[in-house]
């Protein structure tokens, strides 16, 4: 049936044939990305000088997608003042989802959700539809539609992140995690929570925002100003916050504060995206405090932390292991 994708784009399908082309995906899931992806690959090529023949197009956009499947495309953009400079193109997203809404007697419209994801060693700042600014930091995913809809502006982040949420009253600011939900209604809070990692972090700099379990938001913990809370053994552990230095990250600096040379470590193998294996078993016993510019990668931590306690390390580009005796 995915000659009903074609004429969708050629723009030849009748209302009953789109009736059955949107019905179709709802239970298709190979369908619904290859419409997902034509559909964004086609909204790229309109930003472009495109040829008057729009079957042309078409064809070349098929060709782009066959080429797609057959490996990844990454965009190499230029840095500025230490951040990616990150321009979101749907088509070119690591992963795009449509949700499909049907009332009766009115046509079936795709929602589309644009996926940024951040490297490792890099951070990202982006401004969402509704005027929200986002800071990503290092590996992260933030997941958003491309216009907020419906009672609330519902986000879904998959590591760590800056917000600062435009106030509005009558659609609050959801952040979904893996463990958590964070609403907000307008305010400045830290997100740190990575799928698969055993840590949750929630700090909240102005305002105030409700942390709950999924469905839950009767049973929410609330935050104020100057206030973190972590999740320690399932249960949200609330403290008082000492000093900001952990927010630097949005500087392009890591902070350390008394941390433990292991900490140290498990932070950055997962932030630069490489192994760490320490051999030196004494080094774990000894607490560091500083400021390290992400730009200079975990080779020049390490000669940094050097100075404070000796030790050697080599690092394997093949296998992307560094080795600490």
């Amino acid at each position: 049936m995915h000659h009903l994708i074609t004429k969708y784009f050629e723009r030849k399908i009748t209302p009953s044939e789109r009736d059955e082309l949107f019905s179709l995906m709802e239970t298709d899931n190979e369908m619904k990305r290859d419409f997902i992806s034509l559909q964004n690959l086609y909204g790229l090529y309109t930003l472009l000088p495109s040829p008057k023949d729009e079957i042309v197009a078409l064809r070349k956009l098929r060709l782009f997608k066959q080429m797609r499947r057959k490996k990844k495309i990454f965009l190499l953009l230029k840095h500025t003042s230490g951040y990616v400079a990150a321009i979101c193109i749907t088509a070119l997203t690591t992963a795009l989802v449509m949700k499909y809404t049907s009332r009766m007697g009115e046509e079936v419209q795709p929602i589309a959700y644009e996926e940024l994801t951040t490297p490792a060693g890099q951070r990202v700042k982006v401004k969402l539809h509704d005027g929200t600014t986002v800071w990503l930091n290092a590996r992260s995913v933030l997941r958003y539609p491309t216009s907020f809809a419906g009672k609330e502006r519902k986000v879904e982040l998959d590591g760590e992140a800056y917000f600062e949420v435009a106030h509005n009253e009558e659609q609050p600011f959801v952040v979904s995690t893996e463990k958590l939900d964070i609403k907000a209604l307008g305010t400045q809070f830290n997100v740190s929570a990575y799928q698969g990692r055993n840590t949750f972090n929630t700090s909240l700099i102005d305002g105030s925002v409700k942390i709950y379990n999924k469905g839950k938001e009767e049973n929410a913990m609330l935050l104020q100003p100057n206030e973190s809370v972590e999740l320690e053994s399932n249960r949200l552990i609330k403290h008082r916050l000492d000093n900001f230095n952990f927010l630097l990250w949005k500087d392009g600096l890591y902070a350390f504060d008394n941390m433990s040379f292991t900490d140290i470590m498990d932070k950055m193998q997962w932030y630069y995206d490489i192994k760490v294996d320490v051999h030196n078993r004494k080094l774990g016993a000894y607490k560091f405090s500083g400021k390290i510019r992400h730009r200079d990668g975990l080779e020049s931590v390490l000669r940094t932390l050097q100075k404070v306690y000796y030790f050697s390390f080599v690092k394997d580009d093949e296998l992307n292991i560094i080795t600490i005796r």
